[in-house]
């Protein structure tokens, strides 16, 4: 008798004991759901945005990954992947909003750390609170994946999930979301994979480092199985039997997933700056590249280059960026590793005529204007030093407007001599053309040198009204609570007056005008404005514009080291690669620019779910 009244209390003290323990959680939970607060941009850009994980302890940054791709399409993922990925990580995934209360009931009860996680709560794992195994940990999981479930649907839980969850490493590099996993291990796009690869795919994201095809590929086959045996649990399919696990198995890396080392050296050199205000642990470096600009300009730059390699073009960078030097897309080069050195943000090149800007600019300042006559003729010039046209033709007397848009040295020496050598590089200068430092004459003439990012940053200021911004990729960082550990703030400076920034951008869209020098930085669907530029020997050639939108692009080529290129200008391959990129992307930007002005009033809407 004495046994069976132990064993009731026993019952009922346990029983208070879990509702105690229940109760806990739940107000704890409100609390962290109330109090804590959240930024709505920050949190929204940590699901869609492409990211960096980096460990800091210390001193030391560590980069551990990118999630750089754009996130998937519903299209892209497989019913039958999205089936296995339910029945084994979230079998009630369609009854929640985000938490599971019998799966964390089940982790409460075995006092873990570990179990009970919703595929909201993975998700809010990779990307926002880190893999430590505490029990606070977990309370953050549950926090997040319900804020997570509140701002997206099931369908868009699902496409972010498979977007940002880790597939393992093929060769030393982190696999991160369907899309690479697919075409890495199998060779195929997402819709293609059948049955067998996307159970063994679902196995893989239980432990990427655990379930490796090559390493282990009788474990990977095992938790395969159990993904099918779990399917036909619950009704997704019929029979197991005839599927062939061993058949399916990966044997050898189709295509290592793509890895811009050159985003990522940027990223942590610009960590770098800021680390002494980052927490250690943890951190997610948010970027500004959009994902599908990026691929878009990898893809047309390494297509003309590829072109042109008869002509000596060897080396390449492209770099855009928004009114508020937000970069949103930055191509360093297309083979890291043959050349590490980054031509979008290091090289230090020989402007050529893009340096013009400065010259023009000097120009309008002083009081002259677009229609103003200047002569293109070298007995005008004053001094022994007189330099030659291209074409070595000369229009005798045109317009300043003219002098630009056909690119003629006389007729820009000749205003150069009439507004000063100083006060033009005094302009370089607070354009940031240059540091300021070099001599008039080069400028003029083309000889000094920029990098492609602060010469598409100087054309952005006239885009802009005449306020400059300083360019970055690193937007912020969130530590692994999910708040902002540190924030870029847009940094604008005036260069010059709305009004001469108007009427140099009237100039410049005269160059892209029939028969100007970049007349083929035109395209479909937008306006373009800029300028060319080509470097004595054919060693640099450049387009340097921006659109109607006010989104600014820089190109450069040029050959390997101590050599030339052949037939190259920059009307001619630079332009193209801007129209044709352009014209890839206008539609996005448009978007792009059309939210940021929403945001400016007070709006938010998720570019990336459309």
């Amino acid at each position: 008798m004495f046994t069976i009244a132990r064993m009731i209390w026993s019952f009922f003290a346990n029983a208070v004991k879990w509702v105690l323990v229940f109760l806990a959680s739940l107000i704890l939970f409100s609390a962290l759901f109330i109090l804590v607060p959240v930024d709505g941009r920050a949190f929204r850009a940590a699901l869609t945005q492409p990211l960096m994980i980096v460990e800091k302890e210390g001193d030391t940054l560590a980069p551990v990954g990118c999630i750089c791709a754009a996130p998937l399409t519903p299209d892209e993922i497989p019913e039958r992947l999205k089936q296995a990925l339910i029945a084994t990580e979230d079998k009630r995934f369609d009854y929640h909003f985000g938490v599971d209360p019998v799966g964390v009931f089940n982790m409460i009860r075995s006092r873990g750390a570990r179990g009970g996680s919703t595929l909201a709560m993975q998700l809010s794992k990779n990307t926002l609170t880190g893999s430590a195994p505490t029990i606070w940990r977990k309370y953050a999981e549950v926090f997040f994946a319900t804020r997570i479930s509140l701002v997206y649907g099931r369908e868009d839980v699902l496409r972010l999930y498979l977007s940002r969850v880790n597939f393992g490493r093929l060769n030393g590099v982190p696999v991160y979301g369907l899309r690479d996993a697919a075409q890495g291990y199998f060779g195929v796009a997402p819709p293609q994979l059948t049955l067998a690869q996307s159970a063994i795919l679902v196995a893989m994201v239980n432990g990427p480092s655990l379930y490796n095809p090559y390493r282990r590929p009788d474990a990977v086959e095992n938790r395969a199985r159990l993904v099918l045996r779990r399917m036909q649990e619950q009704g997704m399919i019929a029979d197991t039997g005839a599927i062939d696990l061993a058949a399916a198995m990966p044997r050898r890396v189709h295509r290592p997933p793509p890895r811009d080392r050159y985003l990522e050296d940027q990223v942590m050199r610009e960590m770098e700056a800021v680390k002494h205000r980052l927490p250690d642990g943890h951190l997610f470096a948010l970027t500004t590249i959009d994902p599908v600009a990026q691929a878009q300009a990898r893809r047309v730059l390494r297509g003309a280059v590829r072109g042109a390699r008869s002509k000596g073009v060897a080396r390449a960078g492209l770099i855009t960026m928004d009114g508020q030097g937000r970069v949103l897309s930055m191509i360093g080069g297309l083979d890291y590793a043959s050349n590490t050195w980054n031509h979008a943000i290091q090289a230090r090149r020989q402007a050529a005529s893009t340096a013009k800007l400065a010259t023009y600019l000097t120009a309008l300042e002083a009081g002259m204007t677009p229609a103003s006559l200047v002569e293109d003729r070298r007995d005008a010039l004053k001094g022994r030093f007189r330099p030659r046209n291209a074409d070595f033709t000369y229009l005798g007397t045109v317009s300043m407007s003219d002098c630009l848009r056909y690119s003629r040295n006389v007729c820009t020496y000749w205003i150069a001599q009439k507004v000063g050598f100083d006060a033009i590089a005094k302009m370089a200068g607070r354009i940031g053309l240059t540091d300021g430092t070099e001599p008039g004459e080069s400028v003029v003439l083309g000889a000094s040198e920029t990098t492609l990012i602060d010469n598409t940053a100087a054309y952005s200021a006239i885009a802009q009204g005449g306020l400059r911004h300083r360019p970055f990729i690193l937007r912020g960082v969130l530590s692994r609570n999910g708040n902002m550990a540190w924030r870029q703030w847009p940094w604008p400076k005036r260069v010059v007056s709305a009004e001469v920034a108007g009427e140099m951008k009237r100039m410049l869209a005269r160059v892209t005008d029939p028969g100007g020098t970049g007349a083929a930085a035109q395209f479909k669907g937008g306006a373009a404005f800029g300028k060319t530029g080509t470097s004595q020997e054919n060693r640099d050639a450049w387009f340097v514009g921006f659109t109607g939108d006010g989104i600014s692009t820089g190109v450069w080529v040029g050959p390997r080291e101590g050599r030339r290129m052949r037939g190259v200008s920059g009307g001619d391959l630079p332009a193209r690669v801007f129209a044709r990129y352009n014209q890839n992307v206008v539609e996005r930007f448009h978007a792009y620019v059309t939210r940021r002005s929403a945001q400016s009033s007070g709006y938010w809407r998720d570019i990336n779910r459309h």
